[in-house]
């Protein structure tokens, strides 16, 4: 390694927040026994009206039906998972390129939605929908389908009478975090989470 690129290394380790830093030696030891992560709520109060002109790029966005779970598992390698997400009644959404699965996004209108991940309660706001877990190929990133999305949660709100989106974005993920709130998006809760040899602790960072 040449001096240059050392010293770049540890400027960046310089400006990396302590948690990240942590976080990153946790996932680093075998099996993870330990690991920690902060979820950063955001909500948008109103429904996503995205003008035509701004819609853009590649692909086609559609509804998904439980048939497409292997195109979603070709991207994430997550067959359970999915099944179980449409089997509760979540709706998934998908943008497909050459009929093949470039992204999806998942919604779920209920009262409550388990964080996979963390085994995180999460209660929805009455009127609201909640969008997680969103996924797009690294080839079509920025190239306009988050905001096809958008336009088709929009038209899912309008039709099922809906007033605003939770969501949230994992601590340290800043281009998302910038995405949501050009969107408009507001900051709300803050969640650190926990997990010790399979047991959970979470703690509202906000009641502190």
């Amino acid at each position: 390694m040449t001096a240059a690129r050392l010293r770049a290394g540890v400027l960046k380790l310089q400006r990396t927040p302590p948690f990240l830093i942590v976080q990153k030696v946790l996932r680093q030891i075998p099996f993870r026994p330990v690991d920690i992560g902060k979820l950063c709520f955001l909500r948008l109060d109103g429904v996503p009206r995205i003008p035509r002109s701004r819609l853009r790029g590649p692909g086609v966005v559609r509804r998904a039906l439980e048939q497409d779970v292997p195109g979603l598992v070709a991207l994430r390698d997550q067959t359970d998972i999915f099944l179980q997400r449409f089997a509760a009644g979540d709706h998934c959404v998908v943008a497909e390129v050459n009929e093949r699965i470039v992204a999806y996004e998942w919604f779920c209108e209920r009262e409550m939605h388990y964080e996979g991940a963390w085994g995180y309660r999460i209660d929805i706001p009455e009127g609201f929908v909640y969008a997680y877990d969103a996924y797009i190929d690294p080839a079509y990133r920025n190239a306009g389908i988050w905001l096809r999305f958008k336009a088709y949660l929009g038209e899912l709100m309008a039709a099922s009478d809906k007033r605003g989106v939770l969501t949230f974005v994992d601590y340290g993920n800043w281009a998302s975090l910038g995405t949501h709130v050009r969107f408009g998006f507001k900051a709300g809760a803050s969640v650190l989470a926990m997990k010790v040899l399979g047991w959970m602790i979470t703690l509202n960072l906000d009641s502190l």
